[in-house]
């Protein structure tokens, strides 16, 4: 009963938007669906791995979520809802991640941090560059698109991993955790900014390349 009155609710304020087709009812169930797949995958203990992330129950599910026909057309989030909200996660990422640090260990790593950022990034987009250029026959912009999307590492990852090792206290005197947390947050700016100047240049109308004098 409850259920029907907050539906019912919802409904009379929204109208279309919490039926099927309508974004507040994609977003719903893909939120019902990630966390039952998170469940599920999470409850998966073989005897010699340690236990699978939920995060990968969370893809799967939205994998299913957008590849199934008839459940596809039902469960639609419009592009921009589905931007905004990726950029809400990715926020909410970082800031977990820079509460977290350890300031003290940050600043005496902090080399090592700039080098581990920027050096696999830098080179993971340029060998992946050459090779689509090469092997697929992409431009070279492309293939550089295809080597920062492919180069970036993934906060969702990351963050929660080192948060967890730092509660159990390994690596803390050695600042492993805030190390890892604080490259890879760099790393993720590093490979948006020189995706969007690939992207920018890509899509570019005029002449890339200015001439002074």
């Amino acid at each position: 009963c409850l259920f029907a009155l907050l539906f019912g609710g919802v409904w009379s304020i929204t109208g279309g938007e919490c039926l099927p087709g309508g974004n507040l009812f994609g977003i719903v169930i893909l939120f019902i669906s990630s966390v039952l797949g998170g469940k599920l995958v999470g409850m998966i203990q073989l005897p010699t791995l340690p236990p699978f992330p939920p995060l990968l129950g969370m893809l799967l599910a939205g994998l299913l979520l957008r590849n199934v026909p008839y459940i596809t057309t039902a469960v639609y989030i419009d592009t921009r809802w589905s931007a905004a909200l990726r950029n809400i996660a990715l926020s909410i990422i970082l800031t977990r991640a820079g509460l977290g640090l350890n300031p003290s260990a940050l600043q005496r790593l902090k080399a090592v941090c700039v080098r581990v950022a920027v050096g696999p990034c830098t080179v993971e987009a340029s060998i992946i560059a050459v090779v689509s250029h090469f092997l697929l026959g992409l431009p070279w912009v492309w293939g550089f698109i295809l080597g920062f999307v492919l180069a970036a590492v993934s906060p969702a990852v990351v963050v929660p991993s080192m948060l967890l090792l730092q509660r159990e206290g390994y690596g803390v005197e050695k600042g492993i955790p805030t190390l890892l947390m604080a490259a890879g947050s760099f790393d993720d700016i590093l490979a948006i900014t020189g995706f969007s100047t690939c992207l920018g240049i890509a899509f570019s109308t005029g002449s890339t390349w200015m001439t002074i004098g």
